[in-house]
């Protein structure tokens, strides 16, 4: 009776480990490498077909850390995808919300940028921003489906007996 206690309780270890890693580790990795494989890329590849002046990559310092801004950016995107898969509820049981992705990607972390680390930084949302939104926008849409991606082949395999 003893050994079949420990073998439930030791499933149902393993069980709530991977639904922790599911929750917050995955979506961290998940969202840094989709910044720095979606959401650059785009940047980048906008900018080489000339629709925008600033390119992906930018190794340029993020002033309040010092930091490359393309890492500080996959750092913040990192800690949003966390909060996508709790709003989103991102599970390998449940199908993909792909369209939410985009929208939370594109919305959010549009937002979060303008009205939260720009301000940090001393740039204060003002005038006509649609020149400086519209590419964003498009590039945080890319980043939250990148982010989907990574998420469901990270947990593709990582189901419990």
């Amino acid at each position: 009776m003893a050994l079949v206690t420990t073998i439930g309780e030791n499933r149902a270890l393993r069980l709530q480990a991977v639904q922790s890693m599911q929750k917050v580790i995955l979506p961290l990795v998940s969202g840094f490498l989709a910044a720095l494989f979606f959401r650059e890329s785009t940047l980048a590849l906008l900018h080489a077909a000339g629709l925008v002046d600033p390119a992906g990559f930018s190794t340029a310092p993020f002033v309040p850390l010092g930091i490359p801004e393309f890492i500080a950016h996959a750092l913040w995107s990192s800690i949003c995808a966390v909060l996508m898969v709790w709003l989103l509820r991102v599970a390998p049981e449940r199908n993909a919300p792909w369209i939410g992705a985009l929208v939370f990607g594109g919305i959010v972390l549009t937002a979060v940028g303008v009205f939260v680390i720009d301000p940090a930084r001393g740039i204060w949302p003002s005038g006509n921003m649609l020149p400086r939104l519209a590419p964003n926008f498009i590039a945080n849409a890319i980043w939250g489906w990148g982010a989907l991606v990574f998420m469901r082949a990270f947990m593709a395999g990582s189901e419990p007996d």
